[in-house]
């Protein structure tokens, strides 16, 4: 066959386009455009809460669920998704909530607020999920406590002290097994205060007795009796932090026990899926941040009273773990002995 006849040309043309197609094909494939459909995140996200609508932690999430989505767009430019959703689920006191987050897959469209009270609350339970492998990608909220008394009671803590050493005390608690009543038994533990717990069912009723002079003290949150301190019905005797906020009355830890400040009181976190995504994870810490950090949501957490102490990533990580272990070797011993 002679060169140039139509046969080899048309040969030749037909390799020199597959090479060239073979070329663009390849060019293609190594600088090929991410649609939005591949940017994270692409769908809604849903964040449950295992707390009723209205309460401080569940109207935390409800506030910055927009700014949220907000920053999760502007860390991932091109995403379509990251609407923020959520979820109320209270059933089994939070168990139902937890088991959704736990089982969910690992794309970073579900999230959880996670009370870590609830670690304590269900020491002697038997859960169908493993609260130690959750991903806890922010410690939002710390609950101060404080141990109070009626504006009749104890001048401060060390005639409390005093007073107990004479007879025991009548302090009143919460539902028995749950964070109040846990948290109670973790100081009279720690400062050796003898002390008979009342139990009233709830923050409410414990008040009512308290101001009846049914009981001499009760370990409360404070951000659920502000209206009474304020009042002046009440007085705290210390407040569990490591300085205190009241003029003239010792924090916990100047009273010499600087371990009470982490382990009394609750630890509230923002947690996902164990095994979250890597590319998931970074983009959810990042528009945390800041969102956490918005000057505007800052201010609307002021006016709603709303107290922040955010930990990321790592540092939220450690925190949780190092709580389980002290739930597990340390209080779980001491809670046999009251539950």
């Amino acid at each position: 066959m002679k060169p140039g006849s139509p046969l080899i040309c048309n040969r030749r043309n037909f390799l020199k386009n597959v090479t060239l197609g073979s070329i663009a094909v390849h060019s293609f494939l190594k600088g090929a455009p991410v649609f939005a459909k591949d940017i994270y995140p692409a769908e809604k996200i849903t964040w449950i809460s295992p707390y009723k609508v209205g309460g401080g932690f569940d109207l935390m999430v409800r506030g910055i669920s927009p700014y949220l989505t907000k920053y999760l767009r502007e860390v991932s430019p091109g995403a379509k998704g990251g609407d923020v959703q959520v979820k109320t689920e209270t059933r089994a006191g939070g168990e139902k909530a937890y088991s959704t987050v736990y089982n969910a897959k690992t794309e970073g469209y579900t999230i959880g607020a996670f009370d870590m009270a609830f670690a304590a609350d269900t020491l002697m339970s038997k859960l169908d999920f493993d609260l130690t492998k959750f991903t806890y990608l922010v410690r939002v909220m710390t609950t101060t406590r404080v141990l109070v008394t009626n504006k009749k009671g104890f001048a401060d803590w060390a005639e409390m002290v005093k007073a107990a050493r004479t007879k025991e005390l009548k302090w009143g608690v919460g539902a028995i097994g749950r964070g109040l009543t846990i948290d109670s038994i973790i100081v009279k533990e720690a400062v050796g205060i003898p002390a008979r717990f009342i139990p009233w069912g709830g923050t409410a009723e414990c008040m009512n007795a308290l101001l009846r002079g049914d009981v001499q003290v009760a370990l409360v949150s404070e951000d659920s009796v502000k209206a009474l301190l304020s009042a002046g019905e009440i007085k705290p005797l210390t407040q569990f932090t490591e300085k205190s906020e009241y003029p003239g009355m010792p924090s916990i830890k100047d009273l010499g026990y600087p371990d009470l400040v982490e382990r009394v009181g609750t630890q509230r976190f923002v947690i996902a899926p164990p095994g979250l995504k890597k590319e998931q994870a970074e983009a959810l810490l990042a528009a945390f941040r800041k969102a956490l950090n918005d000057k505007e949501f800052q201010a609307w957490t002021k006016k709603m009273d709303i107290p922040l102490n955010p930990l990321y990533g790592e540092e939220a990580e450690r925190l949780a773990k190092k709580m389980f272990v002290y739930y597990q070797q340390d209080l779980k011993p001491i809670l046999m002995k009251y539950l």
